[in-house]
């Protein structure tokens, strides 16, 4: 039997609140789910532009992320040594042997402090990675001196040019600021590996990246390094590397978005109707 609209309407008019907050709550599950839903496509986004084709990324044999990898320095002199890295115009092999933690960084606006990556680079990390400063200089070897990624400047405190930014109980002098073509690196903090390896992780890399000579060489790099007997790695094409991570992190949010929305949405029905009686 189909209800009269006309009674709808009158229903309404002898319930505002009650048809308010009914109302209210779908329209707060459709936008937590919608804004969820964004914040995973935008991360997916942002990694998948963060890899190059062109480059590999090595971790110790095993590890899914470059958070679990630990690669020691006789290792990431081999790997260097590889001939089929490409070079650059100085002569010097594209290769990055690379830090990775997370550190907590204050904010910009309000108390309280957020995760941001710390990246130990080399000067190869440049080229290799296609990065390039915005303003002021790279960081000089030996000093504990960082550049910023450009879209976490405006969000975070002592981030300009000249700031000191104080993590692993160091001060470290802001000099500079960076852009990676919109990818999940404008959003670190770069320094020296080399001043990174004792405060933070020891004396081991998490990653080498290199640069291929021939990128159609990649199989037979793979096949190679990972079948010397002296080495314990794995190896990814960057670009095959960083899809994976976005797949994964995309998965996660998703399953928070449905679990979230699916909570409320439940709640919001009970709500709407305890306020009908």
């Amino acid at each position: 039997m189909k209800i009269p609209l006309a009674y709808n309407l009158r229903s309404i008019g002898q319930r505002p609140v009650s048809t308010a907050m009914t109302a209210l709550g779908v329209a707060l599950v459709v936008a937590v789910f919608v804004a969820m839903l964004a914040l995973a496509n935008g991360f997916r986004a942002a990694l998948v532009k963060t890899g190059s084709p062109d480059n590999v990324i090595v971790l110790r044999r095993g590890a899914t992320s470059e958070m679990e990898s630990g690669i020691s320095r006789e290792d990431a002199r081999l790997l260097a040594a590889d001939p089929r890295i490409a070079t650059g115009p100085d002569g010097r092999a594209l290769v990055s042997p690379e830090v990775f933690v997370v550190v907590n960084v204050p904010r910009a606006v309000g108390e309280g402090v957020n995760n941001v990556v710390a990246r130990g680079v080399n000067e190869e990390a440049l080229a290799v990675r296609r990065i390039h400063l915005v303003a002021g200089r790279m960081f000089r070897s030996g000093r504990s001196e960082v550049i910023i990624g450009k879209k976490i400047v405006p969000r975070f405190a002592h981030t300009a040019i000249g700031d000191t930014l104080r993590f692993a109980g160091r001060d470290w002098e802001v000099v500079g600021h960076f852009e990676a073509a919109g990818s999940a690196l404008e959003s670190e903090i770069w320094g020296e590996n080399e001043q990174y390896m004792p405060v933070f992780r020891g004396q081991v890399f998490q990653s080498v990246i290199f640069r291929l000579r021939d990128p159609a060489a990649f199989e037979e790099v793979k096949r190679t390094l990972e079948g010397d007997q002296r080495l314990q790695v794995q190896l990814q094409r960057e670009s095959a590397f960083y899809a994976g991570q976005s797949t994964m992190l995309t998965r996660i949010l998703t399953f928070l978005a449905v679990m979230i929305t699916s909570i409320m949405a439940v709640g919001a029905v009970f709500g709407a109707v305890n306020t009908m009686y």
